[in-house]
């Protein structure tokens, strides 16, 4: 109670605006995130797994229903000034995340930067939840169909085979969400890219230039993973719908019957061909990293993370230790800075855990490891 309280005080001695229009005042955004709670915790699976993975869930959170939301999302905008009691929960919570930023911004952005950062981190967690579920019913769609399919040609059942036939249209949706996935990707790499080359040539110390060089390169050897993959993930999505109309309605189609199967051939060639080039990138290029790896990228980067830390700490409170209020400031900041520059994009996982580690612990490298 002593901490809520004193997290008023200091909201209130704030220099604000009081004179804002209700849509984008704290009240009026107090008001809609009372009435989002409620279809928040409708929209969390809750209850029971059996036998450890079989999760009891509501007809509303099956993945077909998930499925259906998110094409439904893609056609509704979010708004920043009300809601909508038919937006469907990560439209909601992204209208929500544009009111928070508004009113952020109205007042120097001094206030609710590490609410929004939360409110982001939960849109796209649901965004991604949502694509789960599509991976999940195309993978579903896809063996299903192979069942039928070999059960009508062992039994020799037309009905059966036909079904099967349209149903192979079905694992289109993989290769799409692939091509979907992968083009994000590119997109993510591409920006980061020319951001690790501007500050090059900015850099005034060589060891800065020399770390930004090792990082850019890496991140081109990534480019070139993606776009192998991604031409992959292109030709599957044009060659198995292109192979459902030639065997179906060859005789009313004039382009040559085998172009499907060389369209095939080719995405088979470059997934294999990019399989090598992963072995390549992950155990000749990653693996002869330096071991001291947060300290390596970081360091480049610390005026612009010390900035972020800089907005993103509160006012200490008495009733917290330090350590621990400082360590959740960094923590906000690591994760601001690596949304900012999608460093998972280019390093493992591994790899990646020791740059969140050091913003983590606070940009302070130990004395024996420098």
């Amino acid at each position: 109670m002593y901490k809520t309280t004193d997290d008023m005080r200091c909201l209130l001695t704030q220099p604000i605006n009081v004179t804002l229009a209700r849509g984008v005042t704290a009240l009026g955004l107090f008001d809609r995130i009372n009435k989002f709670e409620f279809r928040l915790e409708q929209s969390l699976q809750r209850g029971p797994v059996r036998w450890g993975f079989v999760k009891q869930r509501k007809f509303a959170h099956w993945d077909i229903v998930v499925a259906l939301r998110y094409f439904y999302s893609l056609f509704f905008c979010s708004r920043a000034r009300g809601s909508t009691w038919l937006a469907p929960i990560q439209s909601e919570t992204l209208g929500i995340l544009k009111q928070v930023r508004s009113l952020s911004e109205k007042h120097h952005w001094k206030t609710l930067r590490r609410e929004a950062r939360d409110l982001e981190s939960q849109y796209w967690a649901t965004r991604e939840s949502d694509i789960a579920s599509l991976i999940f019913l195309s993978g579903y769609f896809v063996f299903v169909s192979s069942i039928i399919f070999s059960v009508a040609r062992l039994g020799s059942i037309d009905i059966l085979e036909d079904f099967a036939f349209w149903a192979t249209a079905a694992s289109t949706l993989g290769a799409a969400l692939a091509t979907f996935h992968l083009l994000r990707k590119l997109y993510l790499l591409c920006g980061l890219w020319s951001v690790l080359g501007s500050k090059k040539q900015v850099s005034t110390l060589s060891e800065d230039r020399q770390s930004l060089q090792t990082i850019r390169a890496v991140t081109f050897t990534q480019i070139l993973l993606t776009v192998a993959r991604l031409a992959t993930a292109v030709a599957a999505a044009v060659a198995l719908p292109f192979s459902v109309a030639e065997n179906g309605f060859g005789n009313r189609i004039t382009t040559q019957a085998d172009i499907p199967f060389w369209i095939a051939l080719g995405a088979v060639v470059t997934a294999v061909a990019s399989a090598i080039f992963f072995f390549v990138v992950e155990y000749v290029v990653r693996y002869n990293l330096t071991p001291q790896l947060g300290l390596f990228v970081c360091e480049s980067f610390r005026d612009e993370i010390e900035s972020i830390h800089q907005v993103l700490t509160v006012q200490l409170n008495e009733f917290d230790t330090k350590q621990v209020q400082e360590r959740e400031a960094w923590e906000y900041t690591a994760r601001e800075f690596l949304h900012k520059y999608r460093f998972d994009t280019v390093f493992a996982a591994d790899r990646f855990g020791q740059i969140l580690q050091y913003i983590q612990g606070g940009m302070d490298p130990r004395a024996d490891f420098v």
